[in-house]
C-alpha cells in the first residue's frame, strides 16, 4: 500500500526491498512446512498472537537464513 501510493518509482522500491529478504524466509518456512506436511496445520493456526507461533517455529531450528536459501533453491530447480 505504501508502495503504491509512493511519489517515485525509488521510494516504492524502498519497502519492497526492505521486506525482500523476509518475504524469502517465509517463502522457505512455506515450502518447509510443504514439505513435511504442515502446511494446513500451519495455516489454521491463530496468527493474532505470532509470537505464539513464531516461538514454536524458530525453537525447532528453522533458521531465516536456511528457509530464505531453501527458497532460492527451488526456485533454481523449477
Amino acid at each position: 500500500m505504501v508502495a503504491e501510493g509512493a511519489p517515485t518509482s525509488e521510494a516504492a522500491d524502498y519497502p519492497n526491498d526492505l521486506f525482500e529478504p523476509t518475504a524469502r524466509a517465509i517463502d522457505g518456512l512455506e515450502r518447509t512446512l510443504g514439505a513435511v506436511g504442515l502446511p494446513d496445520e500451519a495455516l489454521s493456526l491463530d496468527l493474532r498472537r505470532p509470537q505464539d507461533y513464531f516461538g514454536r517455529v524458530w525453537s525447532t531450528v528453522f533458521r531465516a537464513e536456511e528457509l530464505a536459501r531453501h527458497g532460492e533453491e527451488a526456485d533454481e530447480a523449477a
